[in-house]
């Protein structure tokens, strides 16, 4: 099997092999597709388990890693030099996310390389995972949740209160105020993406595999020492670093076999090396449209959170935009995902739907 991180071959034209539509739809490429769907059952099952186990320990571990740790490692890894500050633990994360959008930008350009051609499916899944990660897992749960952070537990008298609960702040008072889930922590495991790119994408397989497990151990143990860095600096609780890894993770097994399929996209790619019958962009596309079904869904969350507190009980009425918004983009993005898709599989129906 030709790999897409080998040679690149210079083609003057897209050469489709015939059986390849027929065979997309066989059951090798639908069980290539899926077949990890134990793995991705393993990451949530143990999710949900680990958080309550660690949330008995929340408070108290927190506090001793607060008094005993070491505080200029809890410096390093909270600062960045997109602060203003000297450089920090988040920063090569942070480069490695601008400079794969840039990548992906060009990706698409007319003067791309065959080699960087080769890579966009793996480009439009790194991006894919910065925005879900960022958007979806990481501001709004900040955002809905508002959890105080233990700084401001311990020493501004703010309450406490659990990761699955509703907390003290409100969207108002800053888009990073909440304490669940860190950001922090997020960044450093968008690293993770290149484990599945080197696992399933590697020209030397067992190399490459070895490689990829080999380098997600250690960007399970960076995220755990940023985790640990956090809670030294009193910024968060265990359960706001520790606590979310494998949910985070979960997010990203699910981006890249379940939902972008990239088993199914790099067949396609293989077949049609330029892929010129895809929408422009269309993971940008996608994560647009998402966008306001998110917000819809953040919409309907504040409404009730505002029930519970009593204290901006107007805000109910947040539930009827945040419906609008999901029922009116919730179609139109499963059209386009369906679209794109389709195109993939050679479905003749489709051929409106090209790059623009």
């Amino acid at each position: 099997m030709v790999s897409v991180l080998g040679p690149a071959r210079i083609l003057t034209q897209p050469s489709i092999n015939p059986s390849f539509h027929a065979s997309l739809n066989s059951e090798p490429y639908i069980v290539r597709s899926t077949y990890l769907t134990p793995g991705l059952l393993v990451l949530l099952i143990s999710g949900i388990v680990v958080l309550p186990v660690l949330q008995h320990f929340d408070q108290e571990w927190t506090v001793w890693l607060h008094e005993q740790g070491s505080h200029k490692l809890g410096i390093w890894m909270g600062r960045t030099m997109f602060e203003g500050k000297l450089p920090g633990a988040s920063d090569p994360p942070v480069l490695f996310l601008l400079a794969s959008f840039i990548l992906y930008f060009r990706s698409w350009s007319s003067q791309a390389s065959q080699g960087l051609i080769r890579w966009r499916p793996f480009l439009g899944f790194i991006v894919t995972t910065a925005l879900a990660g960022s958007l979806g897992a990481v501001h709004s749960l900040k955002w809905v949740i508002g959890r105080a952070r233990p700084y401001e537990v311990w020493g501004q008298n703010w309450p406490f209160s659990e990761w699955y609960e509703f907390g003290p702040h409100f969207i108002n008072e800053g888009i990073y105020r909440g304490s669940f889930p860190s950001g922090h922590s997020a960044v450093i495991l968008s690293l993770l993406t290149l484990s599945y790119i080197w696992f399933n994408g590697g020209s030397n397989r067992p190399r490459a595999r070895s490689l990829a497990i080999s380098w997600g151990v250690i960007v399970i143990i960076l995220t755990v020492m940023m985790g640990i860095g956090r809670a030294i600096s009193a910024s968060h609780w265990l359960t706001d670093s520790l606590g979310m890894i494998l949910p985070t993770w979960a997010v990203l097994h699910l981006l890249f076999f379940h939902l972008l399929k990239l088993p199914v996209q790099l067949e396609y790619f293989r077949s049609s090396p330029s892929l010129t019958d895809l929408p422009r962009f269309w993971e940008l596309k996608f994560c647009g449209l998402c966008l306001p079904i998110l917000l819809g869904m953040m919409f309907i969350i504040f409404g009730f959170r505002s029930v519970r507190f009593q204290e901006t009980p107007w805000l109910l009425s947040m539930v009827l935009i945040g419906v609008l918004l999901v029922s009116f983009f919730w179609p139109r993005m499963k059209s386009f995902y369906s679209q794109v898709f389709q195109i993939i599989h050679g479905n003749p129906e489709t051929e409106n739907v090209r790059t623009k």
